[in-house]
């Protein structure tokens, strides 16, 4: 059951695609390549706005695939346990931090009135390998199914069985898990399959107006027309639906947040528990420009599925 939605999002997408080519660009080709018989056809645009349109378009379409493939394939990070380090911190829960440090991380984390604005507070927390505790006693968290201690923002999924690092939630679109390896790619499909409905419903609206001529062939219009329409009207629910979607998740980069921060934490009737989140949200918090910069690196792989790293 877990391919169930990609192969529908496959299905989705080769529809689209389809049909955008089907009766709409290669119609236009065949209008641009015969001049004499243009009038039969719905467009006939010029030869640099056809090879422009065509090209531009299968590069967008190409990142959203490569997207779409990484994003479901890729490994959204996972508590590393590959050197002795790794090991001496996650496995056997030594993190070395002094018992004053420890301390006053439970003072703080008990006290809703702390100031956590004060910039040498929020340097401390910063310098803290582990802010984020259980709620009685102030112990680490640790995964029983795992048996990991787990870093700041890691989630035990309970589909993939495993403790994802800043884990944000998992998409049954892509059968995976969106967490730190992987959320960029996430976003990119998310841009790039806006990008493509773009090109769709732009590229087809005389398409879709050519659609409502009086209908002279039944087969014509209920293989052809009817088609567009449902295709057309299709692609502006997804394209509204992702757009807010895709907006929400950039508001969350800019606030270097994640979805089960925000739902789970932050607007949680519980004064305490908004506590502790704003306790660990001090130390990641650096700043619109700062926090898009951490998901999505450098400004020339921003629009590439290329992990940041750091």
């Amino acid at each position: 059951m877990s391919y169930v939605y990609p192969a529908l999002v496959v299905i989705l997408i080769s529809t689209m695609y389809t049909t955008f080519l089907a009766f709409n660009l290669i119609p236009q080709i065949k209008a641009v390549n015969d001049p004499d018989n243009s009038g039969q056809y719905f467009y006939t645009p010029s030869e640099e706005e056809l090879y422009g349109v065509l090209i531009s378009f299968h590069i967008v379409f190409g990142m959203l695939i490569t997207c779409f493939i990484l994003a479901s394939s890729s490994s959204p990070g996972y508590i590393p346990r590959e050197t002795s380090d790794d090991r001496k911190r996650w496995v056997d829960g030594d993190f070395e931090i002094s018992d004053s440090d420890d301390n006053r991380v439970k003072e703080i984390i008990q006290d809703v009135k702390a100031d956590l604005k004060e910039s040498r507070v929020i340097a401390w927390l910063k310098s803290i390998v582990i802010l984020e505790r259980k709620k009685q006693y102030g112990y680490y968290r640790h995964c029983s199914a795992c048996n990991l201690y787990k870093p700041d923002r890691t989630h035990h999924c309970r589909i993939c069985d495993k403790c994802v690092l800043r884990m944000d939630h998992h998409c049954p679109w892509i059968s995976n898990c969106v967490g730190y390896r992987n959320y960029k790619t996430f976003l990119l499909l998310l841009f790039y399959a806006i990008a493509c409905l773009c090109f769709i419903l732009g590229g087809m609206a005389r398409r879709l107006v050519y659609a409502f001529r009086p209908i002279m062939n039944t087969t014509t219009f209920l293989l052809e027309d009817l088609l567009v329409l449902v295709v057309y009207l299709l692609c502006m629910f997804l394209f509204i639906a992702l757009c807010m979607f895709f907006t929400f998740h950039m508001n969350l980069t800019l606030n270097n947040m994640t979805t089960i921060e925000l739902r789970e934490k932050k607007n949680n009737s519980d004064p305490f528990i908004v506590h502790r989140f704003n306790v660990a949200h001090a130390k990641f918090d650096n700043g619109y420009w700062n926090n898009f910069m951490e998901v999505f690196g450098s400004p020339w792989i921003w629009l590439f599925p290329i992990f940041p790293g750091g």
